[in-house]
């Protein structure tokens, strides 16, 4: 999303914002499926549509972080200082307020359990306040990692020595993680994405001409997608279900499918950029923060007017949240904008 990471290295190229509007639409139809797939009945045709889509949009996150290392190791070369506060204020105070202001909705839903040393450290630490603001946790991590990476960046080491360090580096955390330390949240931790993230770093000197480079390596980008996916998807039609899965093919095909599709997705923001379709991509890629922090908001609400719009049937209530879960996040997001609290709220002015 154009979380304050993206914010903070704003590029005027447009692929880049209609990448984050493409992405913020897959997070809504995710979420509003997964909301979906506790009401229907499970293998019917909307369950299987709904799994389906839930299930293959699990690259979103991914590709946040994706464009968001090209874009901050595009800053970070051509800055003289790669640590500074301006650099994470944009992320660390929308991620604090945003944590606060789901614990009082968690109050008064009654849901919250009392708050202790221990609750308050995994909400803050893990972003676990609500299910969705890992991801700024993931975003400061970044933030703080990247200009470690600068050598790395400065130095243009081969791809191929990218990629096989980031590969050996997360298999090893999947295997010590699985017999030894058993973090509770991998998914909170940088190096769940590595994969992800290392494609994304051998391509941050080329990014003002990736549409040159692109086309060379376009078909291998879809043939790891398919092999990511033929591996992924069986098995997360068994997870959904609660049925037990290899969990290693599972990750594996998730990381592959998740890297290919972050890669892939370039080529068709760039290709959106020509079309019609680019001016209203681009104004949701400029919003993808605010709609992605407020959007959990509009759906539990929904949630809890059983009159509506459930009754019309799934696919109308379905489109319904959707619809409503990114048009209300948007005018909060101008209203916002023309009263200057966009900067406190979500990170930019």
């Amino acid at each position: 999303m154009s979380s304050s990471l993206s914010t903070a290295t704003h590029n005027p190229l447009p692929w880049v914002d209609i990448y984050r509007g493409i992405a913020i639409l897959g997070v809504l139809v995710a979420h509003v499926g997964g909301r979906f797939l506790r009401e229907v009945p499970q293998d019917s045709e909307h369950w299987w549509l709904i799994a389906t889509a839930n299930r293959l949009l699990a690259w979103v996150v991914p590709a946040f972080l994706f464009l968001s290392t090209i874009l901050i190791g595009n800053s970070l070369l051509r800055s003289n200082q790669p640590y500074s506060w301006a650099r994470l204020r944009p992320v660390v105070v929308p991620y604090l307020v945003w944590t606060g202001i789901y614990l009082l909705f968690r109050l008064y839903e009654g849901n919250l359990p009392p708050l202790t040393l221990e609750r308050i450290s995994i909400y803050l630490l893990w972003g676990k306040s609500y299910f969705h603001l890992y991801y700024m946790v993931l975003a400061i991590q970044l933030v703080l990692l990247m200009p470690l990476l600068l050598p790395v960046l400065r130095r243009k080491v081969p791809a191929w020595a990218v990629l096989l360090t980031s590969i050996g580096l997360t298999l090893a955390f999947y295997w010590i993680n699985r017999l030894h330390w058993q973090i509770p949240f991998p998914g909170s931790t940088l190096i769940w994405y590595l994969p992800t993230l290392a494609v994304a770093l051998t391509l941050v000197n080329e990014m003002h001409r990736l549409d040159q480079i692109l086309p060379r390596y376009r078909v291998w980008g879809l043939v790891l997608l398919g092999l990511g996916m033929s591996l992924y998807l069986p098995l997360a039609y068994d997870a959904i279900r609660n049925i037990p899965v290899n969990t290693f093919q599972y990750q594996v095909g998730y990381w592959v499918y998740s890297s290919a599709i972050s890669f892939v997705l370039i080529s068709v923001a760039i290709w959106l950029s020509r079309t019609r379709l680019s001016t209203a991509l681009q104004f949701l890629g400029r919003y993808s923060l605010h709609i992605y922090l407020i959007h959990p908001l509009v759906i539990r609400l929904l949630e809890r007017i059983p009159q509506f719009p459930e009754p019309l049937g799934v696919s109308p209530a379905f489109t319904i949240y959707v619809a409503l879960s990114l048009l209300i996040p948007l005018a909060v997001g101008v209203l916002a904008r023309r009263l200057r609290a966009s900067g406190f709220l979500f990170g930019r002015a």
